[in-house]
């Protein structure tokens, strides 16, 4: 069991187990070794104070008063001993508190033994003091007598005298009644004084002898010096048996290393048999492997190649042993930066992988990729390289196969692109006609059956605008190139419309129409408001078209998407036909509705959804749908729009102002399709204008360079000159500041973009609706007016601000490039620049205003003085001129409002601030812009 329990602990555990008891014992070993040499010390200490001790006793009982070993010696040699004594003591003592070795190995017996020493020796040492004492008082006695006795026999020569001198220093003094002088004399009674405490001295000295020369004391000191011998004796047997368990020790850590060491070969060996074994398996994989696999020297001669090679190749492996595979297997075809790059890894000692052309035996070519490995031994020498080649011929032509089917689809996506362009432009083009003249017919039609059956083709019209807007959407993002607009919105602007459009529909179909809207009024938000429209329109769209009874809900509500994003949630909820279980997954791909009959009775592409789920994904969102079969519908749909501040509408100057539209403006319609033009001059007359036909861009061009015009209506594609070429000489060439309304098939919005790139104030829509037309008359009717000559534009009746979408941006003059040349490039000076002018115009422009309404002539004029200073700083020529001009006509009038001509002016002069200050605006937004990206790379 015990033998068992040794296996199974592992080497680890064992060495830790042997260091911890070896060092147990060599801790053991060295308190031994300090216990010996503390007691040896001790011992030596100890006995040495006994020898000491017992020199000085003898001593003391030899010492005279004639010798030359004093008292004082002795003395100072008892002290020393005591001395002695109480530092051994107070060592001990020491040794007991220290925080050190010794502490452990001091015992309380070899403390009480020490003290029991200590306690002997000074007795002894006190009664030796005492017995010194005494026998000095001795010697000095017996000196003292002998004088006496020398006197007093030498007073005193008489038998009798000397009797009884002899008996008291005998010490039996005679008791005999006599009248001797002897017993008077004062040396005779000293000398008697002095035997009796002679007598005296030798009782004590006995007594005292005896106390010092007692056995117990020698017996006593005997023991001490066995017991520090016995210490010693002990000690060194406690280290002999140490020593043997250090031997111990070390064999047992002999045979676990030796036992570890056999482990460790043993596993060795099985690692070496399973490398042989794995060898043998590779070697087996690599001679029958269809890869083909060389081995090179480090030169790059081949020394080994397997069944594949030769295969591959045709070369056997005696023909290209010794070789350099390239010299046999590249060819003319070959391409040579791929050679160059295998050369450069190989002269690097770097692995390297290339695809390349090489040449079968039998002249024929075929693709391989290579991967080549340099070989390092332990020593970091190259000592072979290893290439592996696999036949990529047939994977080569199928890129080829694919790349060539890529580029067919390529070009037949582009022509199907450029077939729906195309296609919406020939079909909107006669739609206009058809729409226009219904549109025109429709008013003057007073049979009301002839009315419905004109609604009827508007209807019709519209739907087929419809079905066109949404083949061309659904391609826009096939082709990905629909991209979204970025910009500020308050969400009521998106349903208002919404509620207004199909709130009659619902009526009309006898189902309820529910608008729960949780969103703030004034909640703005930033993405595109167009598509966002859209979304709703196809969701509500179906759900009114598939419901004949109950009720439609329509649900929005802010919320927060699965990644945290922020945005809009939106469901729309219908009592409908709904949607079988089976289909529901299927219901988001183009062409696709719920059921085939679906088509047939309710019409319709099925793209509006598969453009509904593409939309919300671009817009970072999710779609999901619930339906059930005769129940009804619900799209639940999270749209991630940036929350943002709805922009403060600026309180009008002057009393509220209506929204008017031009009056007896003259129109200029540059379109080569007489049946759209007809339907133009027709919108255009029925609103009271003048209107001429220009049948391309080259005749509306000169037809500007001879006449005034208030507006121009602008096809795109017409022949000799197009609108984009005629819109951009018309602004650039001529420098002439007319509205330019562009109108076209089109729907892309790159064309819509190139237009107003051009100089277009603004972009209609084929097939012209004319709400649409009236809708753009009324936005641009204060560029218009501007437009007109001086005998027909007095229409401004108060000054006030516009719109930034009312500004003609192309008005702004200020010359960027001067001003920053005046400030030598300096990007933070230019910027401060702009922003002063813009606090300036704003400032000014309210002051205007104000002035105007308390018919301030001296204030309009200093403020024109002001304008026109601040003009000449920043290079704008024009509005230096209108200032000045402003301020030289007020000069000598009384009243601003008694004069229209110079309200035109100060308009004017306003209208040129505002646009340079929206001009400011996005230019310094462009800087701001640039300089991040600047930062970002």
């Amino acid at each position: 069991m015990k033998t068992l329990i040794y296996k199974t602990i592992s080497y680890k555990a064992k060495s830790y187990a042997l260091v911890v008891v070896c060092i147990t014992a060599l801790m053991v070993l060295l308190m031994l070794l300090v216990k010996i040499s503390l007691v040896q010390k001790y011992q030596y200490a100890f006995t040495d104070l006994s020898h000491q001790v017992l020199s000085i006793r003898d001593e003391v009982f030899k010492i005279k008063i004639s010798d030359s070993y004093s008292y004082d010696d002795i003395s100072q040699s008892l002290v020393e001993v005591e001395r002695q004594v109480q530092a051994l003591q107070a060592s001990l003592q020491n040794d007991r508190s220290a925080l050190s070795l010794a502490s452990l190995i001091v015992d309380s017996e070899m403390r009480n033994h020490a003290d029991e020493i200590s306690t002997i020796v000074v007795e002894l040492v006190a009664n030796l003091e005492t017995l010194l004492r005494l026998k000095i008082s001795q010697q000095y006695s017996l000196h003292t007598e002998e004088l006496l006795q020398q006197e007093l026999l030498t007073n005193f020569i008489d038998a009798e005298s000397r009797m009884h001198i002899f008996a008291l220093v005998a010490g039996h003094p005679l008791q005999v009644a006599t009248t001797n002088s002897l017993f008077n004399t004062n040396q005779y009674q000293s000398l008697a004084i002095h035997s009796r405490l002679g007598t005296e001295l030798d009782e004590q000295i006995r007594f005292k002898s005896q106390q010092v020369f007692h056995s117990s004391v020698s017996e006593g000191m005997a023991q001490q010096a066995m017991f520090w011998l016995s210490q010693v004796d002990d000690s060194k047997v406690y280290l002999l048996l140490n020593i043997l368990v250090l031997i111990g020790i070390y064999s047992v850590n002999y045979r676990v290393q030796q036992a570890e060491q056999y482990r460790k070969e043993a596993k060795i060996l099985a690692s070496l048999y399973e490398v042989e074994a794995e060898k043998a398996q590779l070697s087996l994989v690599a001679e029958h492997a269809q890869d083909a696999i060389i081995i090179t020297d480090d030169s790059g001669h081949v020394t080994w190649v397997n069944k594949g090679f030769v295969t591959l190749s045709g070369y056997q492996a005696d023909e290209i042993k010794g070789k350099k595979p390239g010299q046999l297997l590249q060819g003319e075809n070959t391409c040579c930066d791929e050679v160059d790059k295998i050369r450069k890894g190989v002269t690097a000692q770097q692995p390297v992988t290339a695809e390349l052309i090489n040449y079968h035996k039998d002249g024929s070519e075929y693709w391989i990729d290579i991967a080549i490995n340099p070989i390092i031994d332990v020593n970091g020498e190259l000592t072979n390289f290893i290439a592996v080649e696999r036949d990529s011929t047939a994977r080569k032509k199928m890129e080829t196969e694919l790349a060539q089917a890529v580029v067919k689809a390529d070009v037949s996506n582009k022509a199907k692109s450029t077939f729906l362009a195309t296609m919406s432009h020939e079909l909107r083009t006669p739609l206009n006609g058809i729409l226009g003249m219904a549109q025109i017919i429709e008013p003057n039609l007073e049979n009301p059956e002839h009315r419905q059956q004109i609604q009827i083709l508007l209807e019709s019209g519209n739907h087929l605008t419809s079905l066109l807007n949404d083949i061309l959407d659904f391609s826009k993002v096939e082709e990905g190139k629909l991209s979204l607009e970025h910009e500020l919105f308050e969400f009521k602007t998106v349903i208002e419309p919404i509620i207004n459009t199909y709130q009659p529909i619902c009526n009309e179909k006898n189902i309820g129409f529910i608008v729960e809207n949780l969103i703030e009024e004034q909640q703005a938000f930033k993405g595109d408001k167009a598509r966002v429209r859209q979304i709703i329109y196809n969701l509500l769209s179906n759900a009114v078209k598939f419901t004949e009874s109950g009720q439609v809900t329509l649900k929005f509500k802010q919320s927060i998407g699965l990644s945290g994003q922020s945005g809009i949630a939106m469901t729309v909820e219908d009592s409908g036909i709904g949607i079988r279980k089976e289909r529901v997954d299927s219901i988001f791909e183009p062409f696709v509705q719920a059921e085939s009959s679906t088509t047939r009775q309710y019409g319709g592409t099925g793209l509006g959804l598969s453009i509904v789920k593409q939309l919300v994904e671009l817009m970072d969102g999710n779609i999901t749908i619930s339906s059930q079969a005769g129940t009804g519908t619900q799209f639940e749909v999270f749209l991630a729009l940036e929350r943002g501040e709805a922009e403060p509408k600026e309180a009008e100057v002057g009393g509220p102002q209506t929204e008017a539209l031009p009056e007896n403006i003259h129109i200029l319609i540059a379109e080569d399709n007489k049946v759209n033009a007809l339907v133009a001059k027709t919108f255009c007359q029925r609103l009271g204008h003048s209107v001429e036909i220009a049948f391309n861009g080259l005749e509306a061009v000169r037809a500007l360079q001879h006449e005034h015009y208030d507006l121009v209506i602008m096809d795109n594609h017409m022949p000799e000159m197009d609108g984009i070429e005629a819109t951009e000489y018309i602004r650039k060439t001529l420098g002439l500041s007319v509205p330019i309304f562009a109108c076209t098939a089109d729907v892309f919005k790159e064309a819509h973009d190139n237009m107003i790139k051009a100089g277009a104030n603004h972009v209609l829509t084929k097939p012209l609706q004319e709400q649409s037309f009236r809708d753009a008359l009324s936005q641009y009717c204060h560029l218009i007016c501007q437009a007109q000559p001086a005998e027909n534009q007095h229409k401004v009746v108060c000054l006030a601000r516009h719109q930034t979408k009312e500004l003609n941006t192309t008005e702004a003059d200020i010359n960027y490039q001067q001003l920053r040349e005046l400030f030598n490039n300096d990007l933070a000076e230019f910027t401060r620049s702009i922003s002063e002018f813009n606090e300036f115009a704003e400032l000014t422009i309210t002051q205007l205003i104000t002035a105007y309404d308390q018919d301030d002539v001296a204030k309009i004029c200093h403020l024109a003085k002001r304008v026109e200073d601040k003009a000449s700083v920043l290079f704008s020529t024009r509005m230096q001129v209108l200032a000045k001009e402003v301020a030289s006509r007020l000069l000598n009038t009384d009243s601003v409002k008694a004069e229209k001509p110079e309200l035109e002016r100060l308009q004017q002069l306003i209208n040129l601030l505002e646009v340079n200050i929206h001009q400011n605006q996005r230019f310094v937004q462009g800087l701001n812009i640039g300089s991040a990206d600047e930062q970002a790379s």
